[in-house]
């Protein structure tokens, strides 16, 4: 038994055995994060591979005409916000007390938070420059990228700091079927540097609609955007999602908002309600964050536009 015993190390040995032997791994690139960061687009994959099919079939141009079209590459410009460890608990801690009150006013009402994802993991937040941008091939989506770069260079000197407004606010997404909780940007940015963004990217989709001799700008003309909701005055960063509980639901579990279960009303009520509960003033210089550029999708991938002065 001693000769047993001397092989094998006490739990206090291995405890610190163990740590001496853990090394902190430095953080992840910010290249390799936003890297396959943006799902597969499977509708624009299967309208391809569709395509691919009928064009080995007799068929009339016009039938070759429509099949093409619906092929879609999307893009979708922001500003984004990695929120820190103790970020991500001034979040969650403001997500909890304001739907507990909310939930006083309407109940069944719940929050999710937008910052972690559903297996635990941190996600970025994002304030929008844009609507859902489709377009008709990659070379426009090409297009709209590198005049991007242009109008961010000539438009923004630098880096800006990104301030939040005191009262929290609840938004539809463009399509209606869902409710967000979030920090509205204060008028100085919004009226400031966030116009002139919001103008950057309306200007390269001009651009992209234009008539131009190159193969790869040429049939810009296609591109397609959703009419946004709104515009730069509106800017906001969503930092919850919104659930209902619902007698369908099994367990006494939640469910996205359908369009139906919340009236225009409903929702400006809560918004009056929101008006009646202030933000800590510290917790919001907490959530403040400097912003160096520009992220537009691209694929499946996040592409950087830095600021003129920014890393």
């Amino acid at each position: 038994m001693e000769f047993l015993k001397d092989q094998y190390p006490s739990d206090n040995e291995s405890k610190d055995k163990e740590s001496d032997d853990t090394v902190d791994l430095p953080a992840l690139p910010s290249a390799l994060l936003d890297k396959f960061h943006v799902s597969p687009n499977i509708e624009k994959l299967t309208a391809q591979s569709h395509e691919l099919q009928v064009q080995q079939q007799p068929m009339n141009s016009l039938a070759k005409i429509s099949t093409t079209q619906a092929a879609k590459w999307t893009s979708f410009a922001f500003l984004e916000m990695r929120p820190t460890v103790q970020q991500r608990r001034i979040l969650d801690k403001l997500t909890c007390e304001i739907a507990a009150q909310l939930q006083q006013r309407r109940g069944g009402l719940y929050f999710q938070p937008l910052h972690m994802s559903d297996l635990g993991s941190p996600l970025p937040l994002h304030v929008s420059l844009s609507a859902n941008l489709e377009f008709g091939t990659a070379a426009e989506v090409d297009a709209f990228e590198q005049m991007l770069r242009i109008e961010v260079f000539q438009r923004i000197p630098g880096p800006f700091q990104v301030d939040f407004e005191p009262f929290l606010k609840v938004y539809e997404n463009a399509a209606k079927d869902a409710l967000f909780l979030a920090l509205g940007v204060r008028n100085e940015q919004k009226n400031g540097p966030l116009r002139q963004l919001w103008q950057a990217v309306h200007e390269s989709l001009d651009f992209c609609r234009r008539t131009d001799p190159d193969e790869d700008l040429k049939n810009c003309s296609n591109s397609r955007v959703q009419q946004p909701l709104w515009g730069h005055e509106r800017s906001h960063m969503s930092i919850s999602k919104a659930f209902v509980q619902t007698n369908s639901t099994k367990n006494g579990g939640v469910a996205p908002f359908p369009e139906s279960e919340l009236s225009t009303n409903q929702t400006e009520e809560l918004n009056r309600a929101l008006m009646t509960i202030p933000v800590d003033p510290q917790l919001l210089e907490n959530l403040s964050f400097q912003c160096t550029g520009v992220k537009v999708t691209k694929q499946r991938s996040n592409v950087w536009i830095p600021f003129p002065s920014g890393p």
